[in-house]
């Protein structure tokens, strides 16, 4: 994350942008509860209701529309060949590199990428969410979040209501609105009104 976020930064100045006003915001899949085991439980309980047919299909949109019915769920994914593929590389290469570094079946990839929407998965307490979120902004790894809850409305509840006063009493994101836009709320700069005279 830290390296996608320099490579960006380096690339916005290139261009003439200034790196400041660019934000980069992962998608974060949090899974929230009060302890780490009912978090990991509320995960596999999510987790158990995707659809095999539907994961699947999910994770071959992934590779581009490679086949893999037949293979065992089960088992592991197979060497593919990305230029072989219609898919993102970037998103192919990170698919299967972690499938090979985790050691991860079918069955497993695509519960995770059905699950996380291609994001990062995180699962544990508020206070562990507030400490890995204010982890990646210090080490400069994102400027922020796009906070993507598995389930609406629970789930930005939950977040608002135990991860935000964290991040508040710790002094890292604010109590009131600075602007009157969603363009300020976000910290950005005013836009140019281009039919003023």
């Amino acid at each position: 994350a830290q390296e996608f976020y320099q490579s960006i930064k380096e690339q916005a100045a290139e261009f003439g942008r200034d790196p400041e006003k660019i934000a980069i915001m992962p998608g974060i899949f949090p899974i929230i509860a009060d302890t780490e085991e009912a978090a990991q439980a509320k995960y596999k309980e999510l987790q158990d209701l995707i659809i095999p047919s539907v994961g699947l299909q999910i994770l071959q949109n992934y590779l581009g529309g490679i086949d893999l019915s037949a293979y065992p769920l089960d088992g592991p994914l197979p060497k593919l060949d990305a230029e072989a593929s219609n898919a993102v590389k970037s998103r192919f290469k990170l698919v299967q590199e972690m499938a090979e570094r985790d050691n991860m079946t079918i069955r497993e990839l695509y519960k995770y990428v059905a699950g996380s929407r291609g994001h990062h998965i995180f699962v544990g307490t508020p206070e562990q969410l507030a400490d890995k979120m204010q982890e990646w902004v210090d080490k400069k790894a994102c400027d922020g979040f796009n906070i993507m809850p598995p389930l609406l409305p629970e789930g930005i509840e939950v977040f608002v209501d135990q991860v935000v006063p964290i991040l508040q009493e710790r002094g890292v994101f604010r109590k009131e609105y600075e602007g009157t836009t969603l363009r300020e709320h976000f910290g950005l700069e005013k836009p140019v009104n281009r039919y003023a005279k």
